[in-house]
């Protein structure tokens, strides 16, 4: 190829375009807004979205910090409105970091009693549910959220919502009986052996675990158990 024909190609390249030659052209990856800005209702939708969430961000974050931070003035005048917005959605437990850790391990169990067509009934055998979860745990690099967390959860969130006989402390207590007991209906299942599950019970046992040799807390190693009563199941219960 001769040195002016190659030039003359490189010449034409954009010239037509009123561009320099070499250089590519500029691309637009969006077309302007019309007059040159967002149209007036655009802008206050957008400015009314980003204040909302900012306030509520702000709000979400300034009641769990005064949740978790220390009793202070503030958090004790606004104790029912923080309370009321964490609980239960929000529900923390730090006894991982308290002084005195849990020292017992906990199984929880349940069994249900069972209507046939025939008019009879039958309870069924116990089922290990904490031992349930810890099967799904074992060697799974990723175990779920539930089956770590839910069960254990709940049953802390029921003895933290009840006196020592047993009976709720508040809305909070009823709704702590209805979680754990809806837990172990849908662990069962709706039907057994083609009979319909009309009511659950619930118990847990608590091994205390031995504290190590160096130390000087030489508490009781006695097995105990708490049993819950048994609770009537519909089938609206199950989805």
């Amino acid at each position: 190829m001769e040195p002016h024909e190659a030039s003359g190609e490189s010449g034409s390249d954009g010239a037509g375009d009123g561009q320099a030659p070499g250089k590519p052209a500029t691309v637009s990856a969006l077309p302007p807004a019309p007059n040159g800005s967002w149209p007036l209702s655009s802008r206050i939708v957008i400015v009314a979205t980003i204040g909302v969430l900012t306030i509520g961000v702000t709000l979400h974050l300034l009641l769990v910090f005064l949740f978790v931070a220390p009793s202070n003035a503030i958090s004790k005048e606004y104790n029912g409105v923080i309370k009321g917005y964490v609980y239960p959605e929000f529900d923390q437990n730090w006894q991982l970091f308290a002084p005195n850790p849990l020292q017992s391990n906990i199984a929880v169990h349940a069994r249900a009693e069972v209507a046939f067509p025939d008019g009879s009934r039958r309870t069924t055998g116990w089922l290990a549910m904490t031992e349930q979860d810890l099967r799904e745990i074992r060697h799974n690099p990723v175990p779920s959220h539930a089956h770590q967390n839910l069960l254990r959860q709940a049953w802390d969130f029921y003895n933290r919502s009840h006196d020592v006989k047993g009976r709720a402390m508040g809305l909070r207590g009823e709704l702590a009986e209805a979680f754990v007991n809806r837990i172990a209906a849908h662990r069962l299942g709706p039907r057994i052996d083609g009979g319909q599950v009309v009511r659950v019970q619930m118990y847990a046992s608590y091994t205390p675990i031995i504290p190590p040799k160096w130390s000087n807390d030489r508490g009781s190693t006695k097995k105990t158990y708490q049993v819950l009563p048994w609770w009537p199941v519909s089938e609206k219960e199950f989805p």
